[in-house]
């Protein structure tokens, strides 16, 4: 084994990097907080800082409606292409392949496809052979997208129709490979794209002249469009399905709209929404025995138990074995086999979290040597996983507020991937600095994926990014730092505001739950608590003379900073909480400095 670093764009962890910068966002005209009528002038705070500023528009976040606020499939350009040549693949028995990506929105995008083909398939031709089927890529023997050996495959073993999920928007030459040889292909994605787009029917929401009004939705969205068109079109045809049926697709949407991190705005907000309705009642096998085996409780499930609890349990098969058991898992109709395949995953995430563990400690190896003042991370080893190199690139990314390459090796290839900070797209940098290295790229701005096989690449490469993060990359714009959105005193923290707070949920991208800054309040008393003193726990007071506990995770080793009398400017959360049947607020510290 051997390990590689570059010192010009490692960045070491001192001080400058590990103090967060508050952003205490502005407060909006108090015109515009008059204008949101009822709604409690906290709420109107953060509806200001989402942009949201017409009567129209607050009704829409505050009161999302499935009926007034989910577009047509069809406003799609290509839907009814997409929708005729499905039917006819169905119709005639053609062998269909679904062609989906490995993580959590490829996989849960592919059942919905999957779901929706065979209910239409036995809704209308029950007597017919099924000849429908899943392609799902090994991410590191493979890797991401259609690769030309597989469409030499499909080209040669009678596929007549390739519907490819979460991809397919870039592998412009595979894709002429299999409609050279007579192979229809259907695009569902939302990637970037190139210059040049496949040939294709091409179900995208941001594609050059697409008619379609949201730009945003995660590929899973984007399948449950085709989903919902196919289902409609299906009915008009005979085909007995039930009314609203499609909204039972809507769990897996909700799962993948938090995963692929899209902005939960606009129609990502109410799908979501209604989709975490759906999955706390779910009646799909394979959620249900997901669920139950990672310990949360149908009925309570939030979008912060997708991100945290069920994502990263779909998303282990891909890094640890093959994401192939994630699509059987969602797509199962047996309790038992659902059972078996929850506990195989569930095995698989744990496994993932110690591999994690252990790739952490030698990237904080690596880290801790080299220059303080460098725009970009880059990080490799021949040992690292290429499946985890994206989750070392985000937590890096996280803490230190830079962007961030990881890079590992599979064979005689090396596979990395990145994560940016908002002023800097990761994807085109990319693809600057890995002109005539690379062998594929692509992403999104502010994640990425790339491979090259020569190890002479690895520092030409890695200066290349360097050089072009230090010329577009400003110091202003690196550091970890966290927006406040509002400053409340401790008598404003009342069930009221929770109760108004609840209006915003779910929180995501561009809904981030809301930071609160409480200003110049006194310990009353503070103390260490959990394993090894890892906690700190404080109650503090206000000058008016409220008094509120706070829980600090993760926070013992600054209880010499929050001693009795010590005056403090803290930065939390707000939200309920419950124990032993006692309902309470819980004020979590996120941050807190001398006031």
């Amino acid at each position: 084994m051997s390990s590689y670093f570059l010192p010009a764009v490692c960045v070491h962890a001192t001080m400058r990097h590990m103090q967060k910068r508050w952003n205490i966002l502005e407060t909006p005209p108090a015109e515009f907080i008059a204008s949101c009528g009822e709604a409690h002038p906290v709420v109107a705070r953060l509806l200001w800082h989402r942009n949201i500023r017409t009567p129209e528009e607050i009704k829409a976040f505050l009161r999302p409606s499935f009926e007034e606020h989910v577009h047509s499939p069809f406003l799609f350009s290509q839907m009814d292409a997409a929708v005729k040549r499905i039917l006819l693949a169905l119709e005639k028995g053609e062998r269909i392949i679904v062609f989906g990506d490995y993580d959590a929105d490829g996989l849960t995008g592919s059942a919905t496809i999957l779901t929706t083909l065979r209910q239409i398939r036995a809704a209308l031709y029950p007597s017919a052979e099924e000849h429908i089927s899943f392609y799902v890529p090994h991410r590191d023997k493979e890797g991401y997208g259609l690769q030309m050996s597989q469409a030499e495959r499909f080209a040669k073993d009678g596929t007549q129709l390739i519907i490819t999920v979460d991809c397919g928007i870039s592998c412009v030459q595979e894709i002429a490979h299999v409609r050279a040889h007579g192979v229809d292909v259907v695009v569902v994605d939302h990637h970037q794209f190139g210059e040049v787009l496949p040939d294709a029917i091409l179900i995208h929401p941001s594609i050059p002249g697409e008619t379609y009004p949201f730009p945003f939705l995660a590929a899973v969205g984007v399948a449950w469009k085709v989903a919902s068109a196919l289902i409609l079109r299906a009915r008009e045809l005979g085909a007995s399905l039930p009314e609203g049926c499609e909204k039972w697709l809507l769990d897996l949407v909700a799962i993948a709209t938090v995963t692929d991190m899209v902005p939960l705005v606009g129609e990502n907000r109410v799908l979501e929404r209604y989709g975490l309705m759906v999955l706390n009642k779910t009646r799909r096998p394979g959620l249900r025995a997901l669920i139950g085996t990672s310990g949360l409780t149908p009925g309570t499930i939030t979008a912060r138990d997708i991100g945290f609890v069920i994502g990263p349990r779909l998303n282990a098969p891909s890094r640890m074995d093959h994401a192939a058991i994630g699509l059987e898992l969602l797509t199962s109709t047996s309790d038992d086999e659902a059972f078996r395949l929850a506990n195989e995953l569930e095995a698989l995430n744990r496994a993932r979290q110690e591999a994690m563990t252990l790739m952490m400690r030698e990237a904080d190896d690596l880290l801790t040597s080299f220059s303080e003042d460098a725009p970009l991370h880059v990080l490799w080893r021949d040992d690292w996983s290429p499946a985890l190199v994206g989750l070392v690139a985000g937590r890096v990314a996280d803490r230190y507020g830079v962007p961030v390459i990881a890079i590992g090796k599979h064979g005689g290839q090396w596979i990395g991937s990145g994560r940016s900070i908002p002023s800097y797209d990761i994807t085109e940098a990319v693809k600057r600095a890995g002109e005539g290295l690379l062998t594929r790229s692509g992403g999104h701005a502010q994640a990425c994926g790339f491979a090259f096989t020569e190890d002479e690449y690895l520092p030409v490469f890695a200066d290349r990014l360097r050089k072009d993060a230090a010329e577009l990359i400003s110091e202003a714009d690196l550091g970890p730092s966290m927006d406040v959105h509002a400053e409340v005193t401790l008598r404003e923290i009342d069930w009221v505001l929770l109760e108004e707070l609840d209006r915003l949920e779910p929180y995501g991208m561009h809904n981030p739950s809301p930071l609160f800054v409480v200003r110049n309040v006194e310990v009353v008393s503070s103390s260490t608590v959990g394993k090894d003193g890892k906690h700190l726990r404080l109650t503090a007071r206000s000058s008016d003379g409220v008094t509120r506990p706070f829980i600090a995770f993760g926070f013992g080793h600054r209880v010499g900073e929050a001693m009795h009398r010590t005056y403090l400017d803290i930065v939390c959360t707000i939200a309920p909480t419950e124990w032993n049947g006692r309902k309470d607020i819980q004020c979590k510290v996120v941050d807190f400095r001398q006031a």
